[in-house]
């Protein structure tokens, strides 16, 4: 799974990084199956990937504020649960 963060998340990056996901900033070029950003602040905006994400089934999380856990959670499950 290739996840791309927003540059301004890189606390997020290096805990994905470090438990083993293969993660690629927003002016990498990589088709992409998850982006995480924050919505709020106009992270797609930033990301210039978005052209070429997988067109179907690219999994888009706002970070909020949402801990590492139920980031790690959602990409797991593809799914938002309410059990945090």
């Amino acid at each position: 799974m290739t996840i791309c963060v927003s540059e301004e998340l890189a606390n997020i990056k290096d805990e994905l990084t470090s438990r083993g996901y293969h993660v690629v900033n927003e002016s990498n070029n990589t088709p992409c199956d998850a982006i995480i950003c924050n919505l709020k602040n106009g992270g797609l905006l930033n990301i210039n990937t978005i052209s070429s994400v997988k067109r179907e089934g690219t999994l888009i999380i706002d970070c909020g504020s949402k801990s590492i856990e139920e980031i790690e959670y959602i990409l797991n499950n593809r799914t938002y649960s309410s059990i945090f």
